[in-house]
């Protein structure tokens, strides 16, 4: 099989002394999430129920462009789909003879007193810490993000919390606690598979933003002790998180947070997030590049690669002349 380090047609970029392509799949058409709705959604979940379609487009990534890194989701997390994904990778390094390397996502399972952090509690947590920097209506910019809108029911919902829902108090904090054993029988499914990176999801934010940098100092460990996985930090709040994160002795690698033109799921602002970004020692994966499709490929690309100076981005494809057209113009852009 072929080395993943040698065999990269895209340019490197190194990410905690690893080197990565400059362009990574993303995984989350294969598991049905589009961001840009319900009936999109159904769409792509009919499509990728047949494992094939998801094999056609890993083997396109594999054989014409060399592209051999993917992100990867945790079935406990995501579903059924994302345990046929992973099947797909398998399928696909068999008839290509070509190894696939993983960046897996897995959700932080927190819970205070033995039950699950509350989604909306969580956000009304942040919004009562980001509106004293924003430099706006926060309750907006949540409100109207597109891709958060996508959400089942967010904009009532998020709206109702905003009356009626309080965030956590410190007391509660006191109490949080990570279920490492869920967390360890989520990571169970990767045995077998290259694993580049285990990255933390978007509950980093959480951890980060309420003072319990403990509790992630004390996960990260145990996930290289145990797993001798490195560890990249999920963020949806850069402009909160990476300074915070920054000034820490937690031994993560790198980021993962949305970059795009139009400030998509960049929190408490755009420009606090670019800041952030700019001003991080660590290497970081921008996510979200497209903005759930709102960005065409090669403005998208542009912005990111040449205006950001990002080193790497994860984009989603759901289709083969999505991949095509996305793979090609990302390999023109970084090739200038």
């Amino acid at each position: 099989m072929r080395d993943h380090a040698t065999a990269y047609e895209f340019p490197k970029s190194k990410v905690g002394g690893v080197q990565v392509p400059r362009l990574i799949l993303g995984h989350l058409p294969f598991v049905g999430e589009s961001y840009q709705g319900p009936e999109r959604n159904r769409e792509f979940a009919a499509r990728f129920s047949d494992m094939g379609n998801c094999v056609k487009i890993l083997r396109l990534a594999v054989e014409k462009y060399a592209l051999t890194v993917t992100s990867a989701g945790i079935p406990g997390n995501e579903g059924k789909l994302a345990g046929l994904f992973l099947r797909a990778i398998k399928e696909t390094e068999r008839m290509t003879e070509a190894e696939i390397y993983l960046i897996a996502c897995i959700q932080i399972p927190l819970k205070i007193e033995r039950k699950p952090v509350d989604t909306y509690r969580r956000w009304i947590t942040y919004y009562e810490i980001e509106r004293r920097m924003s430099d706006g209506d926060l309750a907006r910019r949540y409100l109207e993000d597109p891709i958060l809108g996508c959400r089942s029911g967010w904009g009532t919902d998020f709206k109702r919390a905003l009356q009626y829902t309080k965030p956590y108090g410190d007391d509660e904090m006191k109490g949080l606690q990570i279920d490492v054993a869920e967390l360890d029988l989520g990571l169970s499914i990767l045995s077998g598979f290259n694993v580049l990176f285990l990255e933390l999801g978007s509950e980093t934010d959480f951890l980060a933003m309420t003072g319990r940098i403990d509790l992630l100092e004390f996960l990260v460990d145990h996930i290289r002790e145990r797993f001798g996985y490195g560890v990249l930090l999920g963020t949806h709040h850069a402009g909160s998180t990476i300074p915070i994160l920054e000034g820490t002795s937690v031994r993560f690698d790198g980021y993962v947070t949305p970059v795009n033109k139009l400030g998509i799921m960049m929190f408490p602002t755009m420009n606090r997030a670019l800041e952030a970004v700019r001003g991080s020692r660590r290497s970081v994966i921008a996510i979200k590049p497209l903005a759930g499709g709102r960005i065409g490929p090669r403005e998208a690309l542009g912005y990111v690669y040449r205006d950001r100076g990002i080193g790497s981005c994860m984009i989603g494809v759901g289709s083969e002349t999505e991949a095509v057209e996305d793979f090609t113009i990302a390999s023109e852009i970084l090739r200038v």
